[in-house]
């Protein structure tokens, strides 16, 4: 799950700075801050762990730290407002849950 967690983060963290820069990228930044965790968790699902409860809470982890990482740095350069806290992990927990979910009941478990 580690090598899945530190990707989110290097992709939540480029695009926050890459918003800083970007109008375009910034406006952007809920789907794409959700987007991440959904494909992440899907890949980690598809990775086939031993049952759906680790997929489902692999999938979590991967969106939850990821985007509290990413929010955080936005939230430090100052472009966003502290209650992204909030809500941000989680929503982005829950797509990683999706995600997993959904890639692990395509896949199925190791044989």
């Amino acid at each position: 799950m580690t090598p899945y967690i530190v990707v989110g983060i290097v992709l939540q963290c480029a695009m926050v700075i890459t918003g800083h820069y970007v109008e375009a990228v910034l406006n952007l930044s809920g789907p794409l801050g959700v987007g991440i965790p959904l494909i992440l968790g899907a890949f980690y699902g598809a990775a086939r762990p031993e049952g759906m409860r680790e997929a489902l809470g692999g999938g979590f982890a991967v969106g939850f730290v990821g985007a509290l990482v990413g929010i955080l740095l936005a939230i430090l350069i100052g472009d966003q407002p502290w209650i992204l806290l909030t809500f941000g992990p989680i929503s982005s927990g829950i797509t990683g849950i999706i995600g997993a979910g959904l890639a692990f009941a395509v896949v199925g478990k190791k044989k």
